[in-house]
């Protein structure tokens, strides 16, 4: 028998018959809905390839028996659709094949193409191809399903793509797909191409497609078509180079990678960073914060969970019943020290927060600016010894800002929350627009040196880039938003009753001084970061000349007790971990890390509420739509410009909307070409909310994941009032 139908081809012929007809019969005849057809065996061609007489008569016959319609002509090689190797794309595919001398000819090509020099490169492949022929199906719509998420791992979730009508059209890359998630009861649609399926439709295939793997033992990666109403299997292969599950468990309450130092990290932090710097300025701050409150943080101040960063939020306490364990030694300390400790309450902040910004201004910023600048004065000359030295005093000393920021800075929402309330109660039904209308026009964004694309410092600063590739021109806008402001204000005032109007005029005022203050405190922050990058290249270069390390960008892929180590004479060959670690950091940037893992606490998760509530225009929303926290108001439509570091930015095009991780001060010329901004990580009071509102462009930041669910290209309109992004099919 040279030829067998698809029905009735059973386990002995998998050698003959190639793994990918075998699997579809065994799907067959396990009730899954498989188009019929029929497999060319491999003892089916003579030396040269040409079918044998009696297997052309076989072919003919059993073509003529599925009907008048075209064929799909697919190889089915010994070789293909192997746990270990899929051979995907290597082998050839005829579509839409009508006519006897058609069916043979494509049936000879699909044969030969097992021989090419790319499937023999592929693995060493055989060139042992049997030939699967089925009527076309009339598909309403197709693609692909995976069991386990390719990027992440992840083993409980289905992955589904489709494309109206053919699959062809998905697997050549000729059209973008729409993308279903599909998690137990829960259904995402993540992108959206031309509308192929819906929601039910999308979780029939992912029904399907569990029900393959659980039957094969290992995640699959099928093709699937809906025609006439059915939902057919095309083809069912193991999913092979599937990363190890990830998954994304707090070791115990709540930790948030959206959350002061997390908000100027977009992605996997480096070993060095994470274990030296990241970790002494958050050790110094909660020193300070104990200090003030009489009791130290819970341990871990912070995790990394495949790569990311995570700030722990268990500081906050968690029940009615935790907060009456501290309030009493509040008080205390609040009769003691009624202005220092006012600004840890964000209803009596106003009555302390003077006192920060005094000590801020008076005694942290030039400390910082003395120690920065004696510390560039010694680097050129100082041992590797001393160098540690030096960055461990300026780690501490940024740690201290920080923590300053997190007071002075951190007034600014604490002020913008009352005013959004009254002017949604007082004013919004009159005059329209939005609150934060009333903070543009304050701040003329500006550059230095010293600004970072990320807080990890194996990132170059603005001075190393080589400054800015264009001028800021901020006059012109300032000039008018502060002219749109100045007459709101106005407008506002007029239209309340003298009362009303006298709180309206303090509420803005203070909102109005916190954005300066913030703004002012937040461009200083990262004063120490090109002395960092100068001590670390200094002492790479030292490794280096010792064969500790085998280029200096190895240095920040070493853990602070390596380094240590080896600054003290260990000569241990650090190369090969350092590598490792690089190419998992790169892997780890692909995956779609959560905000939050665990369980918010309710304090926090009440207060974000009422911010999210002062701040979001009410809008109805939509599957496709990508919702994060409204930063800037406004709306505007443009291509998506996904950009993940600087040497991404030249991509950006004027009126296209800037879509990247995080932004902070590096990304302000970019502010001058975008029409809108989102960012995966920010807050209200993050630098994407602040310089978009200074440029007049909408904002939505801390989607989470924006970044991986805009496609690069894709028109997109974002509402920064609302906090939402909708997507259009391109």
């Amino acid at each position: 028998m040279t030829v067998r139908e698809l029905d009735r081809l059973g386990p002995e012929d998998a050698m003959r018959a190639g793994t990918k007809a075998t699997t579809l019969a065994s799907l067959k005849r396990s009730g899954f809905k498989v188009p019929p057809g029929f497999v060319v065996l491999t003892g089916s061609f003579d030396p040269e390839g040409r079918l044998h007489d009696d297997a052309r008569t076989a072919v003919l016959t059993m073509a003529r028996g599925l009907g008048t319609t075209p064929f799909a002509v697919r190889s089915s090689a010994l070789a293909e659709d192997l746990a270990d190797a899929s051979h995907a794309g290597q082998y050839l595919t005829v579509l839409g094949v009508r006519g006897d001398d058609a069916l043979i000819d494509a049936i000879h090509r699909v044969r030969e193409s097992g021989r090419t020099s790319r499937v023999a490169e592929y693995r060493g492949a055989s060139d042992e191809v049997a030939v699967l022929v089925q009527p076309m199906l009339a598909a309403t719509a197709a693609g692909v399903a995976f069991t386990a998420d390719p990027i992440t791992g992840e083993r409980d979730v289905v992955v589904v793509n489709a494309v109206a009508g053919l699959g062809d059209r998905l697997v050549g890359g000729e059209t973008a797909a729409d993308e279903w998630r599909v998690r137990d009861a829960s259904i995402e649609h993540r992108t959206s191409g031309d509308g192929a399926i819906d929601p039910q439709q999308a979780r029939a295939v992912a029904d399907v497609a569990r029900r393959i793997a659980e039957q094969r033992g290992v995640p699959q990666d099928i093709e699937w078509a809906f025609a006439d109403g059915t939902l057919h299997v095309l083809q069912a292969r193991p999913m092979t180079a599937l990363p190890d599950a990830v998954r994304w468990e707090a070791p115990s309450g709540a930790f948030a990678r959206n959350f002061r130092l997390g908000e100027w990290i977009g992605e996997p932090v480096t070993p060095l960073f994470e274990s030296w710097l990241l970790t002494t300025m958050e050790e110094t701050m909660h020193g300070e914060y104990a200090r003030l409150v009489g009791q130290p943080a819970p341990r871990p101040l912070h995790v990394v969970v495949n790569g990311w960063y995570y700030y722990s939020l268990n500081f906050l306490p968690a029940s009615v019943r935790a907060i009456a364990r501290m309030l009493p030694g509040m008080l205390v300390r609040l009769a003691r020290e009624p202005r220092r400790i006012a600004p840890v309450f964000p209803l009596l902040a106003r009555f302390g927060i003077d006192l920060y910004v005094d000590e801020w201004r008076r005694e942290l910023l030039p400390t910082y600016r003395a120690a920065v600048e004696g510390a560039s004065a010694e680097i050129a000359s100082a041992s590797p010894e001393r160098l540690r030295v030096i960055v461990n005093e300026l780690a501490v000393l940024a740690g201290r800002y920080f923590t300053s920021l997190t007071f002075v800075a951190g007034y600014g929402w604490k002020t913008e929350i009352p005013l959004s309330q009254f002017y949604r109660r007082h004013l919004q039904a009159t005059l329209g627009g939005h609150p934060q209308f009333l903070l543009r026009g304050l701040v003329r964004p500006t550059l230095a040196a010293h600004d970072v694309q990320s807080l990890d410092w194996s990132f170059p600063t603005q001075g190393e880039l080589g400054g800015a590739k264009e001028e800021v021109e901020v006059d012109t806008r300032y000039r008018r938003l502060a002219r749109e402001r100045e007459d709101l204000e106005r407008r506002a005032r007029d239209a309340l009753p003298a009362k009303l109007a006298g709180r309206f005029t303090r509420l803005l005022a203070e909102a109005q001084r916190a954005a300066v203050l913030r703004e002012e405190q937040v461009s200083q922050f990262t004063l120490a970061w090109p002395v960092f990058r100068r001590a670390l290249a200094r002492i790479g270069d030292a490794l280096l000349a010792r064969g500790v390390i085998a280029e200096p960008q190895d240095l920040y892929f070493l853990e602070r007790g390596e380094l240590f180590a080896a600054i003290d004479g260990d000569a241990t060959d650090r190369t090969t971990d350092a590598v490792a670690r690089r190419a998992r950091r790169t892997e780890q940037g692909r995956l779609i890390a959560p905000l939050v893992i665990g369980h918010m606490p309710k304090m926090l998760e009440t207060l974000l509420g009422v911010a999210d509530r002062a701040m979001r225009d009410p809008r109805e929303s939509s599957p496709e739509a990508v919702r994060g926290v409204p930063a800037s108001p406004g709306r505007a439509t443009g291509r998506a410009r996904v950009v993940r570091t600087a040497s991404e930015f030249g991509r950006l095009e004027q009126g296209e909307v800037l879509v990247c991780p995080v932004t902070t001060p590096l990304w302000t010329p970019l502010f001058a070409r975008a029409a809108a901004v989102v960012t995966d990580v920010g807050s209200p009071a993050s630098h994407a909310s602040i310089i978009a509102r200074e440029y007049g462009i909408p904002a939505v930041v801390g989607t989470g994941d924006g970044t991986s669910r805009i496609r690069d290209g894709e028109r997109v309109t974002v509402d920064g009032g609302a906090g939402l992004v909708l997507r259009e099919s391109v």
